[in-house]
C-alpha cells in the first residue's frame, strides 16, 4: 500500500481554526467537508507540530500583535448623558429668550434710541452723527438699541472689499469697541455682517462687558415698568417679507400675522419706514418701524439703483407707561433723535 501524502502545515492550521470556531470536532469536520477521523488526525498533527495552544495561536495568527489602546472619546453611556444635558441647557436658553424680561427701575417715560446699521468702519458712514447720537444715551431715561451690522466684517470672497475702504479689519473692531463702550445699551442684535464672524463673534464678548443684552438676530424684550405696565418690543435685524410699496412691510406682517407686540423694529435694508396698526380684538396699538443706516454713501446701492428712502439713520422711541395700550401716544416715534430727547425731558419733568 502506498504511503499517503504528508499533511501540510496549512491543512493543520485550517483544521485547528475550524475547531476553535465551533469548539466541536463534528462541526469542524463538516465545516471543512472531511471525515471526522481525518479532521481529528489533523488536530493531533497541529498540536504536535505547533506545541502548546498559546504558541500555536501566535503562529496561526498575524506576524505581530498591536496592544489594545483606550478610546480617546467618551463612552457611549457618558456621551448619551452629555447630549441630554446639552439639550436641556439649550432648551432652557431658547425658552428664556423667547421673551426676555427686563425690569425697568425708573419711574415715568423712557426712550430707546434705535441705531440703524452702524457699519462703523465704512468710508461712507457718518461717524460724527453716530457719535452725537451715542451721546444722547447719557441722558437719564435713554438707552441705546443696535439692530445689527456694527461693522462691514468682510469675510471669504468679500474680504477683497477691504481694498476699497481705508479702514483695516483690525481698525474696524477698534471702532466697534469704541462705539459700544461709549453707549449705554438696552440690547444689541447681530446682523448678517456680524454673523459672518461665526461662533467667535467679538461683539458678543464686547456686549458682555457692557452688561447689555446681545442676541444673534432677534431680541424680543418685555419691559416691566414700576407702575405695572408691560410693553413688548420685538427687534430683529430683518423681518421676513418685502414690498416695494411699503418699507415696513415685514414688521407690519409680523404684527398682523404673528404676535401683537407694541413695537416691531428692524434695520438691514438701509431704508426708513413706519406703520401703525390697531389690534381690533384688544385695542392695542402696534408700531412697525424700519430704521435705516449710518452708511450714507453706499456704492452697492448706487450700482443697483436703489432709491434714497432714508429719513434718518436712527429713531428715538419714547414709551410712556402712564398711558394705556390703546392710547395712540403711549409710544411715539421721533426720526430726529435730538427732538425725541427734548420731548422725553419735557415728559420726565412732569414725573
Amino acid at each position: 500500500m502506498g504511503r499517503g501524502k504528508r499533511l501540510t502545515d496549512e491543512q493543520c492550521i485550517e483544521a485547528w481554526q475550524a475547531y476553535q470556531e465551533f469548539q466541536s470536532l463534528p462541526k469542524g469536520a463538516r465545516r471543512l467537508g472531511i471525515p471526522m477521523a481525518t479532521f481529528q488526525n489533523r488536530i493531533e498533527n497541529y498540536k504536535t507540530r505547533f506545541g502548546d495552544l498559546e504558541q500555536a495561536a501566535e503562529k496561526a495568527g498575524p506576524e505581530f500583535t498591536v496592544m489594545a489602546l483606550p478610546d480617546d472619546d467618551l463612552d457611549i453611556d457618558d456621551l448619551v448623558e452629555l447630549r441630554i444635558k446639552q439639550f436641556g441647557k439649550k432648551k432652557q436658553y431658547q425658552e428664556a429668550t423667547k421673551l426676555i424680561q427686563v425690569k425697568v427701575r425708573l419711574d415715568g417715560p423712557i426712550g430707546i434710541l434705535h441705531f440703524g446699521d452702524p457699519h462703523v468702519d465704512d468710508d461712507g458712514t457718518d461717524l460724527e452723527t453716530l457719535r452725537k447720537h451715542s451721546d444722547l444715551t447719557k441722558i437719564e431715561g435713554i438707552w441705546g438699541a443696535n439692530v445689527g451690522d456694527t461693522t462691514n466684517n468682510w469675510v471669504g470672497r468679500l474680504a477683497r472689499l477691504y481694498a476699497n475702504q481705508s479702514t483695516t479689519a483690525a481698525q474696524a473692531w477698534k471702532l466697534a469697541e469704541w462705539f459700544i463702550n461709549r453707549t449705554r445699551w438696552l440690547y444689541m442684535i447681530g446682523g448678517n455682517h456680524d454673523a459672518w464672524a461665526g461662533a467667535a463673534d467679538p461683539l458678543k464678548w464686547i456686549a458682555r462687558q457692557q452688561d447689555a443684552i446681545y442676541q444673534p438676530s432677534e431680541c424680543r424684550v418685555g419691559l416691566n415698568f414700576p407702575n405695572g405696565r408691560k410693553v413688548i418690543v420685538n427687534a430683529r435685524h430683518d423681518f421676513a417679507g418685502h414690498s416695494q410699496w411699503n418699507p415696513a412691510h415685514g414688521q407690519m406682517k409680523s404684527i398682523q400675522m404673528g404676535m401683537r407686540d407694541h413695537l416691531a423694529v428692524s434695520g438691514h435694508k438701509h431704508t426708513s419706514g413706519y406703520g401703525v396698526i390697531k389690534d381690533a380684538s384688544t385695542g392695542r396699538i402696534c408700531h412697525a418701524v424700519q430704521v435705516a443706516s449710518y452708511k450714507i454713501y453706499d456704492s452697492y446701492a448706487k450700482e443697483r439703483g436703489f432709491r434714497d428712502q432714508t429719513l434718518s439713520p436712527a429713531c428715538m422711541t419714547i414709551i410712556d407707561p402712564a398711558l394705556e395700550d390703546d392710547h395712540p401716544d403711549m409710544i411715539k416715534i421721533f426720526w430726529c433723535p435730538e427732538e425725541g430727547a427734548d420731548y422725553l425731558n419735557f415728559k420726565r419733568s412732569k414725573v
